[in-house]
């Protein structure tokens, strides 16, 4: 019998951009989730580098709002139609 450290097994990088999804983990192939280096996501969506932000993602992976780390209220108010009944 074999002795010592188990090995470990890392995700590849194809692994992370092609996600497995659904009650089966398929890999759905026409959605591969990787930054395009031509264009400066921060700029494009008005981040700041130092501050950060806070990110709302539908689950269509559609960006529907992009706010400032502190804006819970903001947040609140781009979401009260959704839920309120």
């Amino acid at each position: 019998m074999a002795t010592g450290a188990p090995t470990r097994v890392y995700p590849t990088a194809d692994y992370l951009a092609h996600p497995r999804k659904g009650r089966y983990g398929l890999i759905d192939y026409e959605k591969v989730f990787t930054p395009d280096s031509s264009q400066d996501v921060f700029a494009l969506r008005g981040i700041d580098r130092e501050r950060g932000a806070m990110v709302l993602v539908r689950p269509d992976q559609f960006i529907a709002h992009v706010l400032p780390l502190d804006g819970y209220e903001e947040l609140e108010a781009f979401l009260r139609p959704i839920f309120s009944c």
